[in-house]
């Protein structure tokens, strides 16, 4: 499952992820999710196999199969933020979105760059055992609330697509327009 179009900049990259994501999200397979429990075994199932081949010594990373199961996790998490804000698949891509490029902009290209894929894996793990424990106390524990969470493993799915692509290291829009003004290009 491949991304179509080649991004010159971060933000076009999450555009062209999310919109996949997005149109996927009708399809046959997915269709049949009802409700956030079935967005959550998908995502769970994947997540199993994906453990597998990033960290199994028996396993090397097949970065086409890896690029699948996030895609499968990003399409399921993002339907369980649709149901959780009982909203359409295409609005919540928008937000999901908007979050991803803002937290981009937040933390940069470090926070990732330094571990890939392993990185992400755990990152998307701790967003995953905290949705068990939100969904297990019924509710938001604190002032983290189930739809926050839902974002974070639809974001970390983008990110993990993006990495898997090189779109990840791509250059924020801005910061490409500041460079080209502080070197006189």
């Amino acid at each position: 499952m491949k991304t179509k179009g080649q991004p010159k900049d971060w933000e076009t990259a999450a555009e062209i992820v999310t919109r996949s994501i997005n149109d996927m999200t009708g399809s046959h397979e997915f269709a049949s999710m009802m409700d956030s429990n079935a967005c959550q075994k998908v995502i769970f199932e994947e997540f199993e196999d994906i453990v597998e081949l990033v960290f199994s010594s028996n396993s090397q990373m097949d970065n086409e199969i890896l690029q699948e199961q996030f895609f499968d996790i990003a399409i399921a998490a993002l339907c369980g933020y649709a149901y959780q804000k009982d909203i359409s698949p295409k609005k919540a891509s928008k937000i999901v979105r908007e979050v991803v490029i803002g937290k981009q902009k937040m933390y940069g290209h470090g926070n990732i760059k330094r571990f890939g894929i392993p990185g992400i894996t755990i990152r998307l793990n701790d967003k995953l055992e905290r949705l068990k424990n939100l969904q297990r106390h019924g509710g938001p524990v604190l002032f983290e609330p189930i739809d926050d969470t839902w974002l974070d493993i639809c974001g970390y799915a983008i990110i993990a697509i993006m990495w898997i692509e090189d779109w990840f290291l791509l250059e924020m829009r801005n910061n490409k327009q500041e460079t080209s003004t502080n070197t006189g290009e």
